[in-house]
């Protein structure tokens, strides 16, 4: 007989490949919801408690976590087992005094980090988006699905990162992509690191903007998209320094 509904699940073998799940067992792990992340750069809440941090040993128990609401992600409650996790998201577990950022680390896409509980309530947002909208106002869209209304627009531009405080997502702080920034890349083979932007080129007819970045003195061009601006003279975040 078909199936009538929607699978929400997929095989280890086509998950993501940061996965760090073992792959090669018919053993299936939860498909994410659309969320502020896409699939392919997420993890879902089970699969984060019980194979990454090992918090659990089953489906069962981390079902039991995230319905107990025992799950904080920025600063809310989640208690959607198939909300997606990604880059610069905050993982709260108050019952076990563990407090992560997801960053790009040994490797990997998006990695749970340990943090200080007094950086619980910051997050860095990368602007992918800045329109007008109705009214004359300024909307900046981030990495995470988030919207930003702002009066005067002048000093933000799409690459910047906001630093902003969660849940209320009050702006902190706005780190320019500009020469001499601290950037750390989120994607390709230098993932993990972070480097000293030299200079900022703007894209032409047939090549998209890319940054000159130096990592100690080794001078590398990257693509705009995959580099994210941290701080000036360090992150304004934990960030475990890969290079």
């Amino acid at each position: 007989m078909a199936r009538m509904g929607k699978n929400y699940r997929r095989k280890r073998e086509t998950a993501p490949t940061f996965y760090v799940i073992p792959r090669k067992r018919e053993v299936f792990v939860t498909d994410v919801s659309p969320g502020p992340h896409p699939k392919e750069y997420s993890y879902d809440p089970i699969t984060l408690l019980r194979d990454v941090l090992k918090l659990v040993y089953t489906r069962r128990e981390a079902l039991r976590v995230i319905k107990d609401g025992k799950l904080v992600i920025d600063g809310k409650v989640r208690r959607n087992h198939k909300f997606p996790i990604g880059l610069m998201d905050i993982v709260e577990l108050p019952a076990a005094d563990l407090v992560y950022r997801m960053l790009p680390y040994k490797g990997k896409l998006i990695y749970p980090v340990k943090i200080p509980k007094e950086e619980k309530n910051l997050k860095l947002c990368l602007i992918k988006t800045k329109v007008m909208v109705k009214g004359g106002k300024i909307q900046l869209g981030t990495h995470d699905g988030r919207s930003f209304l702002i009066d005067n627009g002048k000093e933000y531009s799409p690459g910047d990162s906001l630093l902003i405080e969660v849940p209320s997502q009050r702006i902190i702080d706005v780190i320019k992509l500009e020469r001499g920034v601290l950037v750390l890349v989120i994607r390709g083979a230098r993932i993990g690191k972070i480097g000293r932007a030299l200079e900022i080129m703007k894209g032409t007819f047939t090549t998209k903007p890319s940054v000159k970045v130096s990592f100690n003195g080794e001078e590398v061009i990257l693509p705009k998209e995959v580099v994210m601006p941290v701080g000036v003279e360090k992150p304004v975040i934990t960030i475990p320094v890969e290079g």
